[in-house]
């Protein structure tokens, strides 16, 4: 599949994978029923310069899409939201993440809150840089999504909200249930979508609460907003059969992991600068999970995901 050509999982579903800066991939998902969806929106650009190929090449444009569906608040999701707004979609998120489509301020402030406690409050003006240049500017939302809440888009394909914090407040799946399909977002990240990388998790203690609940649901279909990866290899972007189950145990495995380590490292440096902590839980698992080096030596997504293991085991 190329980045401007859809993958069809399913009848009534079409995958599209969008590029970003810095090697990374968002996949978009078109649901059509009576009406039509889009589960995100990847970065700024990805809908004019990739989903709006796509969809021509299937007789479609931009403006017909009835609604995007946002799994969370990420840049990655939401940043091509206003253009979609201004083709006609409305807008809805969970009430958690709402703030983070009015405005970009919110983005670079919870990144700097991250590497505040991690004392690498220099990696900001390149952080706020890469943050902006991947986020149109805020257009807020029409729809106010709540668990249990059902978005129906006619011709009997009914979306279920699930609540799914963890790596955002206000992660969410979207439940196909005649169809044994949750589309999942970042909800479930196995061993990050990154190799060498870690998962990304705002939330960490709502995380294993998360991926029993989405694991219960019984979807034999899970659709991913990364190529997730396993100890073999991807397990994502969509996971069947035996697959499913694979990413609910990789899944809650590295987050024990990594809670594990993070209160371990706490544990023995109880005086140190929290980058020296970070360092140190990261050295606990490089060789069990092969983790290179990004920001600051620590792994991929470490800068963002480590403080918030901070955060949980000092109780803030």
């Amino acid at each position: 599949m190329t980045t401007s050509t859809f993958d069809r999982v399913h009848d009534r579903v079409y995958r599209l994978a969008v590029p970003f800066a810095g090697g990374g991939l968002t996949n978009m998902y078109l649901v059509r029923g009576s009406k039509t969806a889009v589960i995100d929106t990847a970065v700024k650009g990805g809908p004019t310069d990739y989903f709006a190929p796509a969809l021509e090449a299937i007789g479609l444009k931009l403006s017909d899409v009835d609604v995007v569906l946002n799994t969370h608040g990420h840049m990655d999701h939401l940043g091509g939201n206003a253009e979609m707004k201004d083709a006609g979609s409305e807008i809805a998120i969970h009430s958690a993440d709402v703030e983070r489509t009015h405005s970009n301020a919110g983005h670079v402030d919870r990144s700097a809150a991250g590497l505040k406690i991690l004392g690498l409050e220099d990696l900001l003006p390149g952080r706020e840089a890469m943050l902006l240049s991947l986020l149109g500017r805020g257009v807020g939302c029409d729809r106010v999504l709540e668990d249990g809440d059902v978005v129906d888009l006619g011709s009997d394909v009914r979306l279920t909200v699930v609540h799914t914090p963890g790596h955002t407040p206000g992660a969410v799946c979207y439940l196909w249930e005649a169809a044994g399909i949750l589309i999942t977002g970042d909800s479930i990240q196995c061993r990050g979508s990154r190799p060498g990388g870690m998962p990304v998790l705002e939330q960490p203690s709502a995380y294993p609460a998360s991926l029993k609940r989405a694991e219960s649901i019984g979807a034999t279909s899970l659709f991913m907003g990364h190529a997730f990866k396993g100890a073999e290899g991807d397990l994502g972007p969509v996971a069947t059969g035996d697959r499913v189950a694979q990413v609910y145990r990789e899944s809650l495995a590295t987050h024990e992991a990594w809670d594990g380590a993070v209160r371990a490292a706490l544990s023995e440096l109880p005086d140190a600068r929290g980058v020296d902590v970070a360092m140190r839980a990261a050295s606990k698992l490089k060789d069990q999970f092969k983790l290179g080096e990004a920001d600051a030596g620590l792994p991929s997504s470490g800068t963002t995901t480590i403080p918030a293991y901070i955060r949980t085991a000092r109780g803030a």
